[in-house]
């Protein structure tokens, strides 16, 4: 599979890696500061996540882990990851914020080389 092929989620491969790579960055900085995930921090994360993707109880999340081929273990730590991204996104937000708009401008030049191709 190439990376800008779609993968069954629906992004590209370049995308799930970044993600994955997220979520490595964020055990790694979470441990390094002391951060734990709390059950209610889990709680909050599971609800979210089953409220966004329309697993409204036991039997709908059970069939999709078995649909997905996703463990429950796996599952629970991609949602503890989740909840550290978040954790670490509400520590660093000024942080953040002031890369904002640097970051869309410089990610803005994918438009040009878009524009560019559509006038060819």
């Amino acid at each position: 599979m190439s990376a800008d092929e779609p993968t069954a989620c629906g992004e590209t491969l370049a995308v799930v890696r970044k993600k994955a790579l997220l979520r490595l960055l964020a055990r790694r900085e979470a441990a390094r500061l002391g951060l734990v995930v709390t059950q209610a921090g889990m709680q909050a994360e599971a609800e979210r996540f089953l409220a966004a993707a329309g697993l409204d109880d036991g039997a709908a999340l059970a069939g999709w882990l078995d649909a997905a081929g996703l463990g429950e273990a796996a599952f629970a730590a991609a949602l503890h990851d989740f909840a550290l991204v978040r954790l670490l996104e509400d520590r660093l937000a000024r942080e953040i914020d002031a890369l904002v708009p640097d970051h869309i401008a410089v990610s803005s030049a994918r438009l040009r080389q878009a524009e560019h191709e559509g006038a060819s």
